[in-house]
């Protein structure tokens, strides 16, 4: 059986207007506008909608002091070469979206859901998706130190190109999953590792992973 590949967002912008920080708020909806250069800390964004825009070069904000996108939501956008020590954005959305060049420190986007999504060449260091709904994702030349899974739905999802430190799915229900190429050094939850694809290289880096994750000793 073939693994499925993720299938690519659809993203069309077309002229946009330029957007300020005082058109940000909670419960906004921001359609057609692009942000650039912008600092966030502490705005409040919250089921805000973004509809076709595109941000650049945004700052979301230091750790003690991030924007607060809980429930926002995400459609036809690019984020592009953006920065954000803590990313809090739990139970939002991304939906045809591409994330490039940005760099995360801890992605707190648990309860998510993530549909036809692409990030490409970013540096993550936690990402916690748990219970979170991925479908046609992919993680294309990222470095993500760690990322959380458990109790994730994800269907249609890779990594090509990509580096992962940790790999954690307790819980989780993976279908056409492709791992193929990453070398975790710590995987938690392998036993809910069914429906994912690996190579037979990795069968054996993983095999003392394995191993240890089940209780069986090697002598």
């Amino acid at each position: 059986m073939t693994t499925e590949a993720p299938r690519a967002p659809k993203i069309k912008l077309g002229q946009l207007a330029p957007g300020y920080l005082g058109d940000i708020g909670p419960e906004e909806f921001l359609e057609g506008m692009e942000f650039n250069d912008l600092d966030l800390a502490e705005v409040d964004s919250t089921q805000a909608t973004y509809l076709d825009c595109s941000l650049a070069r945004v700052n979301f904000g230091a750790a003690e002091s991030p924007v607060d996108l809980t429930g926002a939501r995400f459609s036809g956008s690019k984020i592009e070469d953006c920065r954000a020590d803590t990313l809090t954005m739990p139970r939002g959305s991304l939906i045809h979206t591409e994330i490039s060049g940005t760099r995360i420190g801890a992605g707190v986007v648990h309860d998510n859901v993530w549909e036809k999504v692409v990030v490409s060449n970013c540096r993550i260091s936690y990402l916690n998706l748990r219970v979170a709904k991925l479908i046609d994702v992919e993680f294309r030349d990222c470095v993500i130190d760690e990322i959380d899974l458990d109790r994730a739905k994800a269907n249609r999802v890779s990594f090509p190109g990509s580096t992962v430190g940790v790999l954690q799915c307790e819980g989780a229900a993976l279908g056409n999953v492709d791992l193929r190429g990453l070398q975790p050094h710590k995987i938690s939850g392998v036993h809910s590792l069914r429906g994912a694809t690996i190579d037979e290289m990795q069968m054996m880096l993983f095999a003392e992973l394995f191993a240890s994750e089940l209780g069986i000793r090697v002598e």
